[in-house]
């Protein structure tokens, strides 16, 4: 277990390290070599956790699908509406911490991964639809739509929050407050006499 740990904590190190490093000399301009001796690790290290330097950037997008199982579990007595927002409060939160690497991540990994980051977004889509699906089964969610359409909906407001976020200008967009907003307005069309 303690040797599971270490290799999560390396890898997040490897990923901070290399986002660092691609703000500071841009994504093209860093090569596995520069990301290796800066952790102060082999090159070969470096590929027993990422086999290519594009797969740093879907890190991000993993570790969300974990965070998401996580949290889950931890709103989990909540009525589905504020378990989703509550859900989505915390993965945008993660971008908060580190806003301007995240920016730089999420633009790099719509450029040059998104193919490999759609086995993320499809797990992301159905995390969320057996969510829904639990709560119109469990009649807490009075609704028309299918589970698959409505996290579908939700999973394209959350990435168009985050592209919004991230071309922004002045950096003041609130992330939260943008997804709450949409969501709202979406949650409208998807709840039928039901709270």
């Amino acid at each position: 277990m303690l040797r599971e740990k270490r290799k999560k904590e390396l890898k997040k190190q490897i990923f901070l390290k290399s986002i660092e490093l691609f703000k500071e000399y841009g994504y093209d301009n860093v090569t596995v070599e520069k990301i290796a001796s800066s952790c102060g690790i082999a090159k070969g290290t470096f590929f027993n956790y990422f086999p290519k330097k594009e797969h740093v950037l879907l890190y991000l997008g993993n570790s969300q699908n974990d965070f998401l199982q996580e949290n889950i579990q931890k709103y989990q007595n909540e009525k589905i509406k504020q378990k989703l927002l509550l859900n989505f409060k915390a993965l945008l939160s993660v971008y908060l911490e580190n806003s301007d690497l995240l920016k730089l991540t999420l633009s790099e990994t719509i450029r040059s991964a998104l193919k490999d980051e759609s086995k993320n977004i499809i797990l992301f889509k159905h995390t969320l639809s057996e969510m829904i699906e639990e709560a119109i089964t469990n009649k807490t969610l009075s609704t028309r739509h299918d589970s698959i359409t409505i996290a579908s909906v939700l999973v394209g407001i959350y990435f168009n929050t985050l592209i919004s976020w991230s071309i922004s200008e002045d950096g003041s967009n609130d992330i939260v407050t943008i997804f709450e907003n949409q969501f709202e307005v979406i949650w409208e069309g998807i709840e039928q006499d039901s709270n």
